[in-house]
């Protein structure tokens, strides 16, 4: 009822003072120091923290409560674990190291659904124009 009320005009200044305290209250919160230093912006999947050497890691949204930062691989644990790979078969540096439990969660909670959504789409695009891919 209130946002009716605000999305009225005589109400004009009254929304914009609502849409201000939503946006002040609602969203992140940077300070100049995040916004400018390139080492303090959000990291992407496999980036290294400059400082810990820390890679950073896809979590799984079904156990992040697990999750423990702490725990996750560093360069060095990398580097050691392919250099210390004692298998005898022919494998990708990858699967040799630590990093494989996150490589694999990052391909079934994101890259398959993603890919079927995709492929999915392309379905109902094709059907809808009577093409075919």
């Amino acid at each position: 009822e209130i946002r009716k009320d605000i999305s009225s005009n005589k109400f004009s200044k009254l929304r914009n003072t609502f849409e201000e305290i939503v946006f002040a209250h609602m969203y992140p919160r940077l300070d100049i120091n995040v916004s400018k230093g390139m080492n303090h912006l959000l990291k992407s999947p496999w980036s290294v923290h400059p400082k810990t050497g820390r890679v950073c890691v896809p979590i799984d949204p079904d156990n992040c409560d697990q999750f423990n930062p702490f725990e996750v691989p560093t360069i060095d644990d990398l580097i050691n674990d392919i250099n210390n790979y004692s298998g005898k078969e022919k494998v990708p540096d990858w699967q040799k190291t630590r990093m494989s439990p996150y490589i694999e969660l990052f391909k079934n909670k994101f890259l398959q659904p993603l890919e079927a959504s995709i492929r999915s789409h392309r379905r109902k695009m094709a059907m809808k124009y009577d093409m075919s891919f």
